[in-house]
């Protein structure tokens, strides 16, 4: 059993990532229930906005965990419903931090906010956050993701906000150290708005920016300490035996390790196995050969599993659970 699919102490997050059509969410959904048959208490999530993963259970979901069979849920996360959520969540925090400043057309600028690029990001990231902090209540999180390059952007993201959040603190405390100095000469500055008044701070304690900043701050160390953990996260790479998937498989490993986040499974998927090739499947029978010699010399310390080409679509509780057992290991 690959120990690194289980969890040691706490929970285990696995991310299932892949270009579209290899049989991502099929290899996500089988390895959550070949973790639930051995008795763990299991989650999957699909964060992918074209989502399958009801089809493979041939169950409808939603936003909330459904109880699939003993000790696995899966729940379907709505992209749209995210972004909604996300923007009103900033849009409520903005309002309390810059009240004094009414000019601002919050409203438009929201709009305009909800169509800018990384918003989707953005929106994905903090669903990954609020699942986690939850993690508790699970043995095993899996997630079904989008295609690998809005995947990798999402992982990305925590290492990416933690440099921002701390170039925006050190800007922030000048803001904050110029306000005391003016203070000093001038005294508090302060506003009347709609009968209320309000002091300009110049201590970090009571500016509401300040506090947004560093509680943002903690918030994304969260996910990134859980992301980058061998003991808590694995990425598993699901890929076809062609040399597209190979190369973008490739381009994920290398951007994974710059960012620290542990990688260590490849599902191989859709193998052709025959004991008599038909004249017209030389070609591809070699071509698959060829890829398989690259995929052992380019990830020498990565664990490969291979899944045949099966006689019918793995559809239902029994195909998912014997390519889950190939999977974890049995």
């Amino acid at each position: 059993m690959r120990e690194y699919l289980i969890p040691e102490e706490g929970f285990r997050v696995l991310f299932f990532i892949g270009k579209g059509g290899v049989g991502k969410t099929t290899s996500a959904a089988a390895t959550s229930i070949a973790l639930a048959k051995k008795g763990y208490k299991t989650l999957i999530v699909s964060i992918d906005p074209a989502h399958n993963l009801g089809d493979v259970f041939m169950v409808k979901l939603n936003d909330k965990p459904k109880k699939i069979i003993e000790n696995l849920y899966a729940m379907e996360l709505d992209m749209e419903k995210l972004i909604k959520a996300y923007l009103k969540h900033l849009k409520e925090n903005l309002k309390h931090m810059y009240r004094y400043l009414t000019v601002i057309n919050l409203e438009k600028y929201f709009e305009i906010l909800s169509f800018s690029p990384g918003i989707e990001e953005y929106a994905t990231l903090e669903a990954i956050r609020e699942i986690l902090i939850e993690g508790e209540k699970w043995d095993v999180i899996v997630f079904d993701t989008p295609p690998t390059g809005l995947t990798l952007r999402v992982l990305a993201l925590p290492k990416i906000s933690l440099i921002w959040a701390d170039k925006l603190i050190e800007v922030r405390r000048k803001i904050l150290e110029r306000r005391k100095a003016i203070e000093k000469i001038q005294g508090e500055r302060k506003f009347i708005i709609e009968g209320q008044e309000y002091k300009l701070p110049s201590d970090e304690e009571r500016d509401a920016v300040m506090k947004e900043l560093k509680k943002y701050k903690d918030e994304i160390e969260f996910v990134h300490k859980i992301i980058t953990n061998p003991e808590k996260t694995t990425v598993v790479a699901v890929m076809n035996p062609e040399m597209l998937p190979l190369y973008e498989t490739e381009r994920a490993y290398e951007s994974l390790n710059k960012f620290k986040i542990p990688f260590k499974l490849i599902v191989l998927n859709k193998i052709l196995e025959l004991d008599e090739v038909p004249p017209k499947l030389k070609v591809k029978i070699e071509a698959q050969k060829k890829v398989l010699e690259l995929i052992k010399s380019k990830f020498k310390r990565i664990d490969i599993v291979k899944i045949p080409m099966l006689e019918e679509e793995p559809r239902g509780l029994g195909w998912l659970e014997k390519i889950g057992g190939i999977i974890v290991g049995d």
